[in-house]
């Protein structure tokens, strides 16, 4: 029993070093708390990233719900430079708190899949009424 939690706990850690060397960009983070949001307003938040290849990165696509409104880099990041996602929230249809998914894909290769590398971001917010 003792030899399988090291085998399990070795084999976690070799699955995250994998997971690392296949990063092409780093996210300063990947979930925004916008806190409490009165319907109606609006909040704007913005994710910030580094790429960490050894070549430029292209955003394909970002895609949010309807109540979000993105702007993000659409030139090549060169390597060791850095990217920004900005995102306007608009309330006015909400009628619960929620955490809205932003999904990010880059024209680059993801190297473990061979499809297409994607980022999934997140930021969350308290509908006040």
């Amino acid at each position: 029993m003792k030899y399988t939690f090291v085998l399990f706990v070795l084999s976690i850690s070799l699955s995250l070093s994998a997971q690392d060397a296949s990063a092409i960009v780093k996210f300063d983070k990947t979930s925004i708390v916008l806190g409490k949001v009165k319907k109606g307003d609006t909040r704007e938040g913005t994710f910030s990233f580094t790429n960490v290849s050894k070549e430029p990165v292209s955003i394909e696509i970002v895609d949010a719900c309807e109540c979000t409104t993105l702007d993000y880099n659409t030139e090549e990041i060169a390597p060791g430079d850095k990217g920004i996602i900005h995102f306007i929230f608009d309330s006015s249809e909400k009628e619960e708190s929620e955490t809205i998914d932003v999904d990010v894909t880059f024209i680059n290769e993801n190297p473990i899949t061979g499809g297409p590398y994607m980022m999934f971001l997140n930021y969350s917010y308290v509908l006040e009424k």
